[in-house]
């Protein structure tokens, strides 16, 4: 019979806890969409937000407070790559300043109904300024990107190494 109630009561627990991982996590899942990246990212930083947390503030492991900062550490590169700020700016930072700010316009192509982006740049005066310009924004682009692959390297690097010691 106390066995029973013992049951019951884990039953009980579970669905409570059930109930509260379905509130916590509802609003991450409502905005969820199988398109790309940015959802994994948002999954993730969620998931270990939670860890990070509970690891802090309950663990009972030797290295609790240490995998907590490993966590939290992975937190926040998931937080730049879900911003996605400062990988553009910092790269272009130079470009811009020698080109000025580009100017966007949608222009009609010829003989068709189709349209095209059409950027320019103030400082841009000629044929040769053109290809100096594609060049260093091609420059910047690669700058751009080895950042953002740099950050998700260190994030799942961190993860690779050390995701099996947390655990609390």
């Amino acid at each position: 019979m106390i066995q029973a109630f013992k049951k019951m009561g884990d039953v009980f627990s579970d669905i409570k806890e059930s109930i509260g991982n379905l509130i916590v996590w509802f609003p991450v899942i409502w905005k969820d969409r199988w398109w790309d990246h940015w959802f994994v990212y948002s999954m993730l930083h969620k998931k270990l937000s939670l860890m990070e947390q509970n690891i802090r503030h309950h663990g009972h492991h030797a290295n609790a407070e240490n995998d907590a900062d490993k966590i939290k550490k992975c937190v926040l590169l998931l937080e730049r790559l879900l911003k996605d700020e400062g990988y553009h700016e910092m790269a272009f930072k130079r470009h811009y300043e020698k080109w000025g700010e580009p100017q966007m316009a949608w222009k009609k192509m010829e003989g068709s109904d189709l349209v095209k982006l059409e950027i320019t740049y103030p400082a841009v005066k000629n044929e040769e300024d053109k290809k100096q310009e594609r060049k260093e924004f091609r420059i910047a682009m690669g700058m751009e990107n080895r950042s953002r692959r740099q950050d998700t390297d260190m994030l799942f690097d961190l993860m690779k190494k050390h995701i099996q010691t947390w655990w609390d």
